[in-house]
């Protein structure tokens, strides 16, 4: 019998999500020391990362393979949206630095890997979205649409994507690449956090 895969990332990837759980935007989201300014600048850090991520996931074709739907799974159209409320330009959006150091997302099972790592976010974003609404100006739809993500589908959008991940967690291969593509991706946010 397989060890479950789901199991597997989260014990084989904890060291890297208390790591990047641990960065100062996060810790002061937490403590409500957080201003719209830093914020801003950290929904920022998030679109230089996930805008290449996305476009280079969508361009592989492998989403579409794996019943994906990047239209609704996709976190760039959110966190434009979030940037524009916010008073970023246009402008200034297309300006943003976009990371160059990203994920090896060049198989289904990695790529399942690097999206278990966003998708999981979601679920923490419901209480960031509570935490965030309880001192800074920001609501669903005005300002925080990126960390609502799903909002009130959140549960059932990742228990479809949990299905995928488990129904291509089969093989000891398959279950190393999604795992390790999993902590490659948190340590390549975490370091594009500090850059």
């Amino acid at each position: 019998m397989t060890t479950n895969i789901l199991e597997r990332l989260r014990t084989d990837t904890a060291e890297a999500h208390r790591q990047i759980e641990n960065n100062d935007y996060a810790r002061s989201m937490m403590d409500k020391s957080m201003t719209l300014p830093q914020y801003t600048e950290y929904l920022q850090l998030f679109y230089g990362f996930l805008r290449p991520l996305e476009q280079h996931a969508i361009s592989s074709g492998l989403p579409e393979q794996l019943g994906l739907d990047m239209d609704i799974r996709g976190k760039t159209a959110l966190l434009e949206q979030d940037l524009l409320h916010l008073g970023v330009t246009r402008e200034q959006l297309d300006a943003l630095p976009l990371c160059d150091s990203l994920p090896d997302i060049s198989t289904s099972a990695r790529l399942i890997g690097s999206m278990y790592v966003i998708e999981g976010s979601t679920l923490g974003g419901q209480i960031i979205t509570k935490q965030l609404m309880k001192f800074l100006p920001v609501e669903p739809g005005a300002g925080i649409s990126y960390f609502n993500g799903y909002g009130q589908d959140t549960r059932d959008q990742w228990q479809s994507f949990r299905d995928v991940v488990v129904n291509r967690g089969q093989s000891p291969q398959e279950q190393q690449e999604i795992v390790d593509a999993a902590r490659q991706t948190f340590q390549l946010l975490d370091a594009w956090f500090h850059t």
